[in-house]
Parts: structure tokens; sequence; C-alpha cells
């Protein structure tokens, strides 16, 4: 009732109602007065209760407010001169005084009182708000110990006995639960390194603290002991009676994932240092001002600069690039700058954050010795770095690669042109597997044989095409097998039944292996050709029989010719020996030109040529046969040779023979006359192709200047002019000591 009333008293009662309260005190006493006479004996003792009571109720406010009404209300209403705020009776002073008083006093000490029961109720507000704290401070404490992934333990005693232990502490240790159970009982492996410092923490006092400390930890019976790695805390606690180092308080995290995985990444930073070092790959971070920040191996390279001279490179510079690199002022001064897809891609980056990937820069580097243009492979990304934005470019040099690319695309090209050739190819080309399961199927071969591709895919070559040949399938499959190509004549069938005869070429082709992959073939019909070449087979046996006839007829001719004029020269020879010297010279040398014309004929007959003879073989003959007629001249007239083995035809041969046989012959008769010694050269050559010349010299008396002209009265000149103009050449005299005559002819008529 008392802490209810006090609660009233001190939380409910407010400043306004203790003020009215005050009021109507103030107002109580005056109506108390009414039964009474106006001026009594002791007019302040009515005003006293009420004033009590309303100190009481409102404390020191209400109590003065109370008091003051009263005092003024005793004045006027209880003192003569009533109804004035005059005192008649001094003695009337004390009364109010005491009055003043009272009200003073009790509004004092109800206002301490009030205040008191105020502090206390705010006193136990606190401590009980306190309390509760405490117990949920508790409570959360004991939740973190008991969920906390950190082993805590509380160790009491000289044998580090458990007083309390979180389930993270149990797991370390399965089996038994562990309060009440000592260290060395309760984790016999982890005991031998965690009892000295356990015992060094407790006897020094001093907390200790250590990172990565290594303790074997016992999985269970079945699993062997795993070595792991704890962050570990011991500190030394009061026990519950206040002596000092009675207990110790261990906390113990596992950092054996935080150590794996520190391991691990100190593993991936030395790759990706390795990485960064020797990748084939030109990285540079780029700031703002387009300045390089860092750049590795490769760049440094494409620079030709040192690593530690890289920072603060234009971006085109630290790739190489000699405008950049030969301009004070750096890159992007030159006219070709504006268009350079490396800038435009970084500075894209860094002004929009757009990732570009695939861009083709081409840049005057050097290489190999020389300035070339080179194409490099870029790509930027935008990265952030306290608050400022770079851009990481990488750059390879692909040049080779579009070089390659180019010459790939125009040997695509060109297997697209073969393709397209083989495809529209006359000839029939098939390829087939292994086993000649037909794959493919040209153009050509949808002509030749009747058949579309889609028709024959699937089929097996030879017995499709119903193949037949000297040599069997097989001895073709070994001929393959062991020199990878065939060549021979097939005989196929057609759609149609018609059969065909094929010129067949086969290869077989094989992967990087050696495994057989596919045979490739190429027919072509020459069905009609060999019909012709048979028919012309038969035309040439019948024109090599005529031939044959008619050579031999020819030969007939020539014999037959050569016999006669035989008979004609010894005809002539008989009529020269019953003649006078004239006649006989003239007949002799008659009988010598028909022998020069039956030689000819004599030598086509011999000859497999019926039209041609070697003239030089034939000169050599013919000078030898007039040399003979003149016997006698043989110790004093030397005879030289120089003939060249050159074919003449017969219209050329025989007044080719007749002109030497009358030059030869006037040079035995006439150049040596009186029994002069001297030599006679006899020479037949080619001196530029297509032209023949024959020449006769002696060193005789020599041949009057004129004697070849057309007047000239010896016949046998007179037979050399004629057979010259019908040969279409020239003869001239030679001056000189002796005689050279000189017959110039086409080799042709």
């Amino acid at each position: 009732m008392i802490p209810r009333l006090r609660r009233w008293y001190c939380e409910t009662l407010s400043p306004v109602f203790g003020y009215s309260i005050a009021v109507l005190l103030a107002a109580a006493p005056q109506v108390a007065r009414i039964p009474l006479h106006p001026a009594t004996l002791m007019p302040f003792i009515t005003y006293v209760p009420f004033v009590v009571v309303s100190a009481a109720l409102g404390g020191l406010g209400p109590g003065m407010l109370t008091t003051g009404i009263c005092l003024l209300e005793s004045l006027y209403f209880a003192t003569e001169p009533l109804g004035s705020f005059k005192m008649g009776d001094p003695r009337l002073w004390g009364g109010l005084g005491a009055l003043a008083g009272t009200g003073l006093v009790a509004s004092t000490l109800f206002e301490s009182l009030k205040r008191a029961w105020r502090s206390n109720a705010a006193a136990a507000a606190v401590e009980a708000r306190l309390a509760r704290e405490l117990e949920t401070r508790q409570r959360m404490l004991e939740s973190i110990v008991q969920n906390s992934p950190a082993a805590i333990a509380v160790l009491r005693g000289p044998e580090f006995t458990f007083v309390m232990a979180n389930p993270a502490h149990e797991a370390l240790v399965p089996g038994e639960p562990l309060v009440g159970r000592t260290v060395a009982s309760a984790w016999k492996t982890g005991a031998p390194r965690v009892i000295p410092i356990l015992t060094a923490v407790r006897d020094a006092q001093t907390a200790y603290h250590a990172t990565g400390v290594a303790l074997p930890v016992d999985r269970g019976q079945t699993l062997p002991v795993e070595e792991r790695y704890f962050d570990l805390s011991c500190v030394p606690l009061a026990g519950p009676g206040g002596e000092a180092g009675a207990e110790v308080l261990v906390v113990a995290s596992d950092t054996t994932e935080h150590k794996r995985a520190d391991a691990v990444l100190r593993a991936a930073y030395s790759q990706l240092t390795a990485i960064h070092a020797n990748v084939p790959v030109a990285l540079l971070v780029i700031d703002e001002q387009l300045q390089v920040q860092e750049a590795n191996g490769l760049a440094t390279q494409f620079a030709r600069r040192e690593s530690c001279a890289m920072s603060g490179l234009p971006a085109g510079g630290a790739l190489g690039c000699l405008d950049a690199l030969a301009d004070p002022r750096g890159c992007g001064h030159q006219p070709s700058c504006d268009r350079c897809e490396l800038r435009l891609a970084i500075f894209d980056t860094l002004t929009s954050g757009t990732r570009r990937e695939g861009i083709e820069a081409w840049l005057p580097m050097w290489a190999r010795g020389q300035r070339q243009r080179r194409c490099l492979l870029v790509s930027t990304i935008a990265m952030k770095f306290d608050g400022a934005t770079k851009v990481l470019v990488c750059a390879q040099d692909i040049t080779e690669r579009k070089q390659a690319e180019g010459e790939l695309a125009r040997q695509r090209d060109e297997l697209q042109r073969q393709a397209e050739l083989i495809y529209f190819s006359r000839d029939a080309i098939i390829t087939a597997d292994a086993n000649r399961v037909i794959r493919g199927w040209n153009r050509g071969a949808e002509e030749m044989y009747g058949w579309t591709e889609a028709e024959t895919v699937g089929n097996v070559m030879h017995l499709f095409l119903r193949t037949s040949s000297v040599v069997s399938p097989a001895q073709i499959d070994e001929c393959l097998a062991r020199e990878e190509r065939w060549e021979g004549e097939l005989e196929h069938s057609r759609r149609d039944g018609q059969r065909i005869l094929v010129d067949s070429r086969q290869v077989l082709l094989r992967d990087a292996a050696g495994t057989d992959v596919r045979i490739m073939e190429i027919d072509r019909d020459i069905t009609q050709r060999r019909r012709a070449e048979d028919a012309l087979k038969r035309s040439v046996r019948q024109l090599e029989s005529a031939l044959a006839e008619k050579t031999v007829l020819l030969k007939e001719i020539h014999h037959r010719v050569k016999n006669n004029l035989a008979v004609t020269a010894s005809l002539l020879s008989m009529t020269a020996d019953g003649s006078g010297p004239e006649t006989r010279l003239a007949l002799e040398e008659s009988q010598q030109r028909v022998h020069s014309i039956a030689l000819v004929h004599e030598y086509l007959y011999d000859n497999d040529r019926l039209d041609h003879i070697n003239f030089g073989e034939y000169a050599r003959d013919l000078v030898q046969g007039v040399y003979s007629a003149f016997g006698g001249e043989h110790k004093r007239i030397g005879l030289d040779l120089e003939l060249d083995p050159i074919e003449l035809g017969i219209e050329r041969a025989v007044p080719c023979a007749l002109i030497l046989n009358e030059l030869v012959s006037n040079a035995f008769k006439y150049a040596f006359a009186d029994g002069r010694t001297g030599r006679i050269l006899v020479s037949f050559r080619q001196p530029e192709p297509g032209c023949c010349e024959l020449a006769v010299e002696d060193d005789g008396v020599g041949l009057p200047d004129g004697a070849l002209g057309g007047q000239s009265k010896s016949l046998g000149l007179r037979i050399v002019g004629i057979l010259t103009n019908q040969l279409d050449g020239s003869v001239e005299q030679k001056a000189r000591s002796g005689t050279r005559i000189v017959l110039r002819f086409p080799a042709a008529a």
C-alpha cells in the first residue's frame, strides 16, 4: 500500500493539480470560519491544518501559495479591523508570523520528503534496469560462448580441470563431455603442447596470445590425428573465492582453413606474378593522363626500355609506337594519332567505362632491324583504384597471324576455286573411304555415269559401277597401300547399262597417324578415244603397208635409174673409144656427169629416207671418184676435204652434185698444167641457218677474171651457171692466187 501511495504521490500528482488543491485549500479555512465569530482569540489556528495539507499534497510551491493566501485571509477577515489589511492589535503580528513559519516549515519538509521519495524511486528504477541489462548481457554472453565458432573453456586447479567448455571446444576433443576432466586426460595428443603454455600463464599471471599455433586434433578413433592451426589466447582469472590465478580462460580460433586459403592465395599470387611477367601479352595500366603506371615484361620489350623507365610513358610509346617515341611531346601529336584505334579505345574506356575487345591497331614499330607497321590486338578494361579510373590495356602482336590469315584466305579462295574446278570438271572425281564406300561424287561423274551424288553415296564403288579390269580391286588396294597411288584402265557401267572404258587415277590419303582415311579416284572416259586410237592404228597399219610397198617401188625405181644411168655411161664410154680426141673428151665429161647423177640415186637407194641424202658423204665419194679418174695425178696433186654431214633433198642434191663435178673436174684438168704440183680443197658447210655453201679451191694457175660470166665458152662453166640459177643461188670467184669458187644456195626449195 505504501509503495503505491509513494508512486501515486511522486509520479501521479502533477504541478497543476497541486496548485489547484492549494487554491481550494486556501479558500476552505474561510468557509470553515463561517460559524465562528469573525474575530477570534487565535484567528490563525483555523488556517494551519489547511496549510499543512496543501504542503503535504503539493510540496513547496503549493504549500507556500496556500500559506500566502491564508495570511491575507487572516489579516482581512479574522483580525480587527475586519475587512481591512490593517492590524489593530500589534500582538497579532506574532500569530501571523507563526502561521507563515508553520507554512514555510511544512512546505519545506514535505518538499524534501517528496524529493527523497522520488530519488529512491529513480534509484530503484535504475537498479532494476541495470539488473535487467545485466541479466540480458549474461544471457547474451552465454549465447555467444555457446554459439561461438571459437573454442572457449575455463580451466581450474593445478591439473587444469575443465570447469566450462563451449560446444566448439567440445568438438575439438570428441568423446565424453569435458567438464570435470583434466586437459591431460581429455586431450592426450594436444596436452604436451598446451599444458606448458597454461602453466606459464598461471604462474606468471600474464596473458598469452599467439597466432598460427599448430596443435594435433584427434577426430575419432577411426580417423588419423590431424594437425590444425589456431589463434590461441590464455588469460588468468580469479577463482570464486577471489584467489588469484585459480582459473585460466582459454580461447582458440581454428585458422586452419584460413591458413590453407592464405597458402592457396599466396600460391595464386605467385602464379599470377609469374603469369604477369611471362604472359605473351603486353599489359599496361594507364591513368587518366593516358600515361603508363605499370607494365609487364613484354611491354618493356615492345618499347625497348627498362621496366623502371616505363612509368610516365604515353600508351603508344609504351607499346613501341615509333611516332610516339620520336615526338618529344609524346603520343597523340602526329596526324595519324587522331585515327589511332589504340588511343580511341583507351579514351573511350576512360570516359565511358566501356570495355573494348578485339581492337586491331596498326602501329609503326621497330621489328627485325627495320621500321614496320605491326598489328596489335588490343583490349581495354576500366578499373577503379582509390576512387581514380584507370585502364588495363592488353596488347598482343598479331602481325604474323594477320599475314597467316591473309595467306589462309588466299589459300581458302584457291581451294574454293579448285573445289569448283573439281566439281565442274568433265572428269569423274569420286571420293570414298578406306573401304571404298562412296562419299563424294562430282558433276563430271554425274554426267559420265548418269547417277546423282545422292544416289551413289553409301555404295561400294567397284560393286556399284561393276568394275572390270585386268587387275582385281584387291591388287589395286595392295598397290595403293604400298605406293599410295595407282593408274590404269578400268571398265565401268553407266546407268543406261552401257559399258565405258575409263583412264583411272587413284590416290590413297592418310592422316598424320598414318591411318588410311580416303581414296580419291579420277576417271576420264576414253571410250571414244580408244575407238579412235584403234581406228588410227588400223589406218597406220594400212599406211605403213602402203608406204612399205611404195618404198620398195621407189627404191626399185632409184635402182633402175642408177642402172640405166650406168648403162648410159657405159654407152658413152664405148662411143668415146672409137672417136677423135675432142669428141672423146666431150664424151668422157658427159660420162662423168651421168656418173655423178647415178651416184645420187645410189645414195637414195641405200638410204632409209628416199628423198634426202647426206651430201657431205656423197661429196666425199664423188670427189674421190673424180680424183680416181685422173689416176696419173695422184703424186703431184693433193686433195683436202672439209665436208659437213648436211641433208639435202633430191631436188637440191642433183644440181649441186653436177656443179661439184664440173668444178672439181676443171680443177684437175686446167689448174695444174705443164706438170705443176698443188692441192685442191673441197668444203661444204652451213655458214648460217637455212643456207649452204659449197667451195672448190686450188693453188694452180688460176681462172681468168669473168670466166664465170654468161659469155663463158666453157660448157662446164655454163652448166654451173644454169644449175646455180636452178638452185636460186649464187656463185662467185674469189680473188686470190689460184682459184676459189664459192656456191651459196638455200638449203630448202
